[in-house]
């Protein structure tokens, strides 16, 4: 398993052979849900109150549906199953249906490129890659233990955290290092499983990234516009 981190050129020529995903999946599942389960305590849960507020107030409602929607947020904040149930379980079916997404688009894309589609090595290369969260984890959490907070962050939104524009702060918050080295290892396993130049493999493997930061930061300026 440490091969996709000291010699990913190796632990891919062995995926060529013979694709493994279930126990990567697992480790990036747990590692996932661990480290949801601990942001979760350190959530500023007035902080998301009054935000939840404003916005609700901003769209318009009446007090009457502000009072109703506030007290079911009081009543998720007062159930510790709903406080850490909940994010955890949101992680799990997140980082799933995410896992799938690209290895579609990846399968899909392969023969634009110069390669055959094959769903298996595809999604096994997915889930491998993926193990970049086990580092990820190991610098983040104990970021949150420092700074006693949730929000914390490895992407390039740390250098301005008090960013205020909803599609320059989501296209930041999806510029993280994690995921830059998590693509680069999907591209090197292009050349390897797939056979494809190390332009193509790149191109490839980059320019999805790319649609998938926009993607999500145009998602997320609609989600807080709303």
């Amino acid at each position: 398993m440490l091969d996709i981190f000291l010699a990913p050129g190796r632990a891919f020529a062995r995926l060529k052979e013979k694709p493994t995903w279930v126990v990567p999946l697992v480790i990036v599942l747990v590692c996932n849900m661990l480290f949801a389960l601990l942001a979760s305590h350190y959530v500023d849960w007035d902080k998301q109150r009054q935000a939840t507020l404003e916005q609700m107030r901003a769209r318009n409602m009446t007090e009457e549906q502000i009072e109703q929607a506030t007290e079911g947020m009081e009543k998720f904040y007062s159930s510790p199953v709903m406080r850490y149930g909940m994010p955890v379980v949101s992680v799990l079916f997140v980082t799933v249906i995410a896992a799938l997404f690209l290895a579609v688009v990846f399968n899909v894309s392969l023969p634009m490129f110069g390669g055959t589609g094959d769903f298996k090595r595809i999604w096994s290369l997915v889930c491998n890659a993926g193990l970049v969260m086990v580092p990820a984890v190991i610098v983040r959490g104990p970021l949150v233990l420092l700074k006693r907070s949730a929000e914390v962050t490895t992407s390039l939104l740390a250098v301005a955290p008090n960013l205020k524009q909803p599609f320059l702060k989501g296209l930041l918050s999806q510029l993280d290092v994690f995921d830059f080295w998590k693509f680069l290892l999907i591209a090197m396993g292009l050349k390897v499983v797939f056979g494809l130049k190390d332009s193509k493999a790149y191109t490839l493997s980059f320019t999805i990234w790319l649609v998938v930061i926009l993607l999500l930061s145009l998602l997320g300026m609609r989600a807080v516009g709303r």
